[in-house]
């Protein structure tokens, strides 16, 4: 089954977007007061940066087994022709 590529910087841009829409909705409804606004968009920015680190590097991580992946596959297929 093929998957879509992650894109890093789209995952980190949607959710910086959506906790700053989020800090918007609950200072709109009055859940939170304006001084808490103030650590909550810093936190959600170190939020979405943390992710995107983390996405960045199982990124990393399955390029590098891919090869492996492929030889190993290369290997059965080949074994399954002589049969």
């Amino acid at each position: 089954m093929k998957t879509h590529p992650l894109d890093v910087s789209y995952l980190v841009l949607g959710l910086v977007f959506l906790g700053i829409a989020g800090s918007w909705a609950l200072r709109a409804a009055e859940v939170i007061d304006t001084s808490d606004v103030q650590w909550l968009v810093p936190l959600s920015l170190v939020v979405a940066g943390s992710i995107g680190l983390v996405a960045f590097a199982a990124k990393g991580l399955s390029r590098s087994r891919e090869p492996e992946l492929r030889s190993a596959d290369d290997t059965q297929n080949h074994e399954g022709d002589h049969s």
